[in-house]
C-alpha cells in the first residue's frame, strides 16, 4: 500500500516538474493534490505499517517550512511553491530522506547552472526550475531506499 502511495506521489512530482518547466510556476491545485497523497502515505506509515515517527515526519515537513521561509526572506528568488512541494515530499519521505532528496536536487541544479554558465546559455539571474530536479532527488531516494 505504501508503495502505492509513494509512486503516485512521485507522478505528481513529475507532472509538477513539467509544469514547472514549461511556466515556472506550480498551480495550487497541483500542491493540494500532492500533499492530499503524501498524507495518506503518512497515515499508512505511521498509524497502520508502524514503520516510522511522527518525529521523522514532522522533521521532514520542517525542511519545506524552511525552504518557504528562506523563499520569503529572499523576495522570491527561491520560490515559495517549491518550498510547499518540498514540505509535501517531506511528510512522505521522513526527514533524513527528505534532505537526502533535497540536497541531490541541489547537488543536480548546481551541475546544470554551471553548465547554463559555461556554455553562456544564461547568466547568474537565470531562473532554473527546481521541480525537476528535486523530482530526480526523489527517483535517487526511492531507489537507494531500496
Amino acid at each position: 500500500m505504501f508503495l502505492m502511495i509513494t509512486v503516485a506521489a512521485g507522478a505528481l512530482l513529475l507532472a509538477a516538474g513539467v509544469m514547472d518547466l514549461k511556466s515556472r510556476t506550480i498551480s495550487r491545485g497541483m500542491i493540494f493534490a500532492l500533499f492530499a497523497v503524501c498524507m495518506a502515505g503518512v497515515f499508512v506509515k505511521v498509524f497502520i505499517d508502524r514503520e516510522a515517527g511522527l518525529w521523522e515526519t514532522v522533521g521532514g515537513v520542517l525542511i519545506g517550512l524552511c525552504a518557504v521561509g528562506l523563499s520569503m526572506m529572499s523576495r522570491e528568488q527561491i520560490g515559495r511553491g517549491d518550498g510547499l512541494v518540498i514540505a509535501a515530499i517531506g511528510l512522505i519521505l521522513g526527514f533524513r530522506k527528505c534532505l537526502f532528496a533535497v540536497c541531490m536536487a541541489s547537488l543536480i541544479m548546481t551541475l546544470v547552472s554551471v553548465f547554463v554558465l559555461a556554455l553562456r546559455i544564461g547568466n547568474r539571474t537565470t531562473r532554473l526550475p527546481f521541480i525537476p530536479a528535486l523530482f530526480a532527488g526523489y527517483v535517487m531516494c526511492m531507489t537507494a531506499a531500496g
